[in-house]
């Protein structure tokens, strides 16, 4: 079977399904897939993706609720959407899709629109046209090019080339199962990279931050050496005359204020290491406080690979009340926060939770977990909450062992050290989703499975 071969049946498929149906929905999954709905209750959907190395169309059961919306999506919409598609077929005998739309307007004209696909690797390209004129496309091409799109010209194909090779179906349909099974996440990488980004970008400033306090720092506690100083320069004050520009303590030349008298210099000496003692004890708190903001960008960057719609709403709720970096309303104005519940996996009969974020971990912990029940931390970094649910049974080593597995997987770490607690031994600490450990044990642990999968198949609590 040739390319040509395998497309027919694929149009046969869609006129199968299809034909006389109503386009009443297309969907921007990621700025190179779009999912068009149609009005028969029966009829499938229609994936369209221009991905160059893997350009297909194919009916999916599957609907998805996401979009995005680009100038392209929208212009299309206007021009397709209550259209009755009338048949795909195979244009100029060539890897090009021609789907088309009888669209009825308000006059009760009909307009023949015709969505040309062409499946062409390294080159793929989706273009309205308006009988034989171009309206629309996704990519346009000048007249230097080989083959031109300019809107309002008549569309001619490219020159055709002759390939006639097996075409592995197969590996074909494999390739794109897996893609789509990987759409949710390329529609979550692109609606919310320039979120991850504003993170990432934060993340670097509070590094350079960090390093600025910790000079600080590192200068104060050097001139805490001063109270010496000033308490030997007491001792021999009276020696000191005014004019003078320094002197010695264990081999050390300390400067003073030529133009100051010897009492002077004295609160000199003493006036710096007194700003020393309180640069450090502020700046400390600073410095703290930064380590913590750099720990919580590190947590949500290294879980944002299992987030979904609902986490990502979620997510910037808390980044707005933490004040962490500026949530422009305009940017996320149709998120609304869906729920807190954290969520759990299931093993041998035992349900383990966790949190992917401060509410969630805060639900989880403090107002789901019964007093008998377990909690699991990484040792002196942030991470997720788990929470081992015993209702009443015995913890195990293999249970224990499944929910350090899937701490570390949350984490992406191969090993660390962990905390245990009875959930009566853990109290809230002072911002959402903290928590103090009154006892604990400590377990050094090598992850020997990953939970990668189980994590995205998680259910919430409900």
């Amino acid at each position: 079977m040739n390319k040509i071969d395998f497309l027919k049946i694929r149009t046969s498929e869609i006129n199968e399904n299809l034909r006389g149906a109503y386009l009443n929905k297309i969907n921007e999954i990621s700025s190179l897939d779009y999912l068009f709905s149609f009005s028969r209750s029966s009829a499938k959907h229609l994936l369209i993706s221009l991905y160059s190395p893997l350009p297909f169309l194919k009916l999916i059961d599957k609907k998805y609720k996401e979009t995005l919306s680009s100038m392209f999506l929208q212009v299309l919409k206007t021009k397709l959407l209550n259209s009755c598609f009338i048949e795909a077929s195979i244009y100029n005998n060539d890897s090009i899709i021609d789907l088309k739309f009888i669209k009825t307007t308000d006059t009760y004209d009909k307009i023949e629109y015709h969505l040309l696909f062409e499946l062409f690797k390294g080159n793929t390209n989706l273009i309205l046209l308006n009988k034989d004129k171009i309206e629309l496309a996704f990519r346009y091409h000048s007249l230097e090019t080989s083959h031109p799109l300019i809107i309002n010209t008549i569309y001619l194909p490219p020159q055709k080339i002759e390939l006639d090779r097996e075409f592995d179906v197969q590996n074909e349909l494999k390739r794109e199962d897996e893609y789509i099974a990987n759409l949710e996440n390329r529609y979550l990488k692109e609606k919310y990279n320039a979120l991850i980004s504003q993170l990432k970008r934060k993340r670097k400033s509070l590094l350079s931050k960090k390093e600025s306090l910790e000079k600080d720092i590192l200068k104060a506690n050097n001139n805490l050496s001063y109270k010496d100083y000033a308490d030997h320069y007491l001792t021999i004050m009276n020696d000191i005359k005014k004019g003078a520009t320094s002197f010695t303590y264990e081999d050390k030349e300390i400067p003073l204020k030529a133009d100051y008298n010897p009492s002077s210099n004295l609160n000199f000496l003493y006036k710096i290491y007194k700003k020393a003692k309180q640069t450090i004890n502020l700046t400390q708190n600073f410095l703290n406080e930064t380590i913590e903001e750099i720990k919580y960008i590190d947590n949500i960057l290294t879980l944002k690979d299992i987030y979904n719609e609902n986490d990502y709403f979620e997510l910037i709720d808390e980044l707005k009340k933490k004040n962490i970096i500026k949530i422009k309303n305009k940017a996320f104005k149709d998120n609304k926060i869906k729920a807190i519940s954290p969520y759990f996996i299931e093993f041998n009969n035992f349900k383990i939770g966790f949190g992917k974020n401060s509410n969630q971990n805060n639900e989880l912990t403090f107002k789901m977990a019964k007093k008998d029940d377990y909690y699991l931390h990484l040792a002196n970094e942030h991470s997720s909450h788990v929470v081992i649910f015993l209702d009443k049974k015995e913890l195990n080593d293999e249970l224990l062992k499944e929910a350090m597995n899937l701490l570390l997987t949350l984490s992406k770490k191969e090993d660390a050290t962990i905390y245990l607690a009875k959930i009566k031994d853990v109290k809230k600490g002072s911002s959402l989703g903290e928590a103090n450990l009154l006892k604990y044990e400590t377990y050094y642990f090598k992850k020997d499975k990953d939970l990668t999968k189980e994590i995205k198949e998680a259910k919430r609590f409900i």
